[in-house]
Formats: structure tokens, sequence, C-alpha cells
């Protein structure tokens, strides 16, 4: 899985980079994902975010302009790798 925090270097991208890294570990999946971050604002708008941050699971965009919630956040992981959450709550 290919996890991409789209957004420029401010207090709600850190957020969600936490977030993400805490969602793989509740879920186990710490080795199954790469994270990247992609800060360029060219490459943000490329992948159709104009309002950061932004969240993109395997190619798709799965979030933009906020911070999504814990419950959220595995749902998306578990829906790109077939299977969903214990806590399903989004």
């Amino acid at each position: 899985m290919i996890i991409e925090v789209l957004g420029i270097d401010c207090d709600q991208t850190t957020a969600l980079q936490g977030a993400v890294d805490q969602a793989l570990a509740d879920l186990g999946l710490t080795d199954a994902a790469t994270v990247r971050t992609i800060s360029d604002p060219a490459a943000i708008i490329a992948r159709g975010v104009r309002r950061w941050p932004g969240l993109s699971v395997d190619g798709k965009v799965v979030s933009r302009g906020c911070v999504p919630s814990a419950g959220e956040l595995r749902g998306f992981m578990a829906d790109a790798m077939g299977r969903r959450p214990a806590d399903s709550s989004r």
C-alpha cells in the first residue's frame, strides 16, 4: 500500500502524518505500507488536491483540506487492504 500525505510544511500536515502513522500501527500495517510526503504545491495540485493537507491511498485521494478522524483513517487503510477494521466508526 502506498500512502501519500499531501501538504506544505504546516501544523495540519504534521498532524496528518502522525495520525497516519498511528492508524497504520493500530492496524498492524506499518510494514505493509510505504508513506510518502509530497510537499511540492504543483505535485499536490496535479493529484487533484487544492486544499491541504490531503491524503492519497494507492493513488486514490481520500481526503482534502482536513485531518480525518482515527476511525476514518483506519477505514481508508483497511479498505485499501481489502478488509474492514474491528472498529469501523467513521
